[in-house]
């Protein structure tokens, strides 16, 4: 039984839950816990680390256990947060990360105990040699990791671990984007992502708005968007509840703005859910436009609903369960399901349960919505296949395929983005137009 009375128990128990069910979500883990403000963000940022730093953390256990790594899931889950604390969190007194971890646990405190306090003294006070980079990790430039094992000799292999990548995965980004490509991949992965705002309205002004309210905000690359770096949450002020804003990546906005809509314009969004792109859509086309915002989904349509009514774009948006029964459109977004490999410093529990066998399975899943959004795209009209994934089997190749299957599509335009670590996202859309 693990007591829930910190954010530190909460992180501990969404852990171990995963650890014996890697089908499931973290965040759906950590809702209901029970804490709120601080804690919770603890608790948040506790989990996450862990899930975004496990392959590192198991590396650094397997190298301090001489019995090797605890295969009890409790045991497991303490140590890797307990050495996620002393690692990656510099203002934790290490005391306390060591004293509060060991005491979640009933059984082998003795243990644990003694590992965290080696994994402490093996931290140093000053930056890495970078001449060592297998057996000296940097930390922060007046902190460095003495590993108590050596990282492995290969470049792919050793940011394999450096970033906790299953080595399979690692070695199919390498074959797909060569090992520059792969390393920041890698980087993106093990790294905590930012948060855009898509301003609704001038950047400047929202951003005075924003930081009139305690929050700390940035202006970045697009000019439509402002960057979340610090203060309260954006997401408590009367900005956000007016309307003024909402949460898009810039990757994300990248695949909405490709398709062309006009003002008047009838637009279907598939796989709409939570609405980020649908809303967009909704500005681009104006009040004498149409976006059909579809998800199968009913808890994910209230998310649409939710944003939508938030922006106040009722009039524009009609949230529907299936569109099957919608007419074609000047304009389709098939923004589909995939393996989010291109969010994974996001989406931190998808890497342990992606297999080599789920791109295959997905991308037989992307063509079927990919033709249905063919068929709902009126004679010349234009249509964006899209996914947050970076593998090439369920981009170039989905819209290659679905290209044979439909001889009427013309491919305009395709991008893939690499994630880019403390900056954007990774995704792939394709713009293409069907012929008259």
């Amino acid at each position: 039984m693990i007591p829930l009375v910190s954010a530190r128990g909460v992180a501990l128990r969404a852990l171990v839950s995963l650890h014996r069910q890697r089908g499931r979500r973290l965040r759906t883990e950590l809702e209901g816990c029970g804490l709120q403000g601080r804690d919770l963000a603890f608790a948040y940022e506790l989990a996450h680390g862990v899930m975004r730093r496990e392959r590192l953390l198991d590396h650094v256990i397997a190298g301090l256990a001489h019995r090797g790594i605890p295969k009890h899931p409790l045991l497991l889950s303490a140590l890797r947060l307990g050495v996620y604390q002393l690692l990656f969190m510099p203002g934790m007194p290490p005391h306390a990360a060591v004293h509060e971890t060991v005491s979640l646990i009933r059984n082998n405190r003795g243990f644990a105990n003694a590992l965290l306090r080696r994994a402490a003294g093996m931290v140093r006070s000053r930056g890495a040699d970078a001449d060592r980079p297998r057996e000296e990790l940097w930390l922060s430039d007046h902190r460095a990791l003495m590993l108590p094992k050596p990282l492995p000799p290969g470049q792919a292999d050793r940011l394999a671990v450096l970033h906790s990548m299953p080595a399979w995965l690692a070695q199919r980004f390498c074959d797909q984007h060569g090992e520059q490509g792969f390393g920041q991949i890698a980087q993106a992965a093990s790294t905590k992502p930012v948060i855009h705002l898509r301003c609704r309205g001038a950047a400047e002004e929202l951003r005075a708005r924003l930081q009139a309210e305690g929050v700390e905000v940035e202006l970045s690359r697009d000019p439509r968007m402002l960057r979340w770096v610090g203060g309260v949450s954006p997401f408590a002020t009367r900005s956000f509840l007016g309307g003024d804003f909402v949460a898009q990546d810039p990757t994300a906005l990248a695949a909405a703005s490709a398709l062309p809509c006009r003002d008047g314009d009838q637009v279907i969004d598939l796989c709409a859910a939570p609405g980020t792109k649908t809303t967009f859509l909704a500005e681009q086309v104006g009040a004498s436009g149409r976006v059909f915002a579809c998800d199968p989904d009913a808890a994910r349509r209230e998310r649409v609903v939710e944003n939508v009514q938030r922006l106040q774009l009722g009039d524009v948006v009609e949230v529907v369960a299936d569109p099957a029964g919608l007419e074609p459109a000047d304009c389709v977004l098939a923004d589909v399901p995939c393996s989010n490999t291109g969010v994974l410093g996001r989406r931190v529990e998808v890497r342990g349960r992606l297999t080599p066998e789920t791109f295959n399975e997905l991308a037989a899943l992307q063509q079927e919505i990919f033709t249905r959004a063919v068929t709902l795209t009126k004679p010349g009209g234009h249509l964006v296949y899209s996914t947050c994934s970076v593998d090439r089997e369920e981009n170039e190749a989905v819209v290659a395929a679905v290209m044979e299957l439909h001889g009427d599509l013309e491919l305009l335009d395709q991008s893939l983005t690499l994630p880019e670590a403390g900056m954007r996202d990774g995704g792939f859309y394709a713009l293409l137009r069907r012929s008259t």
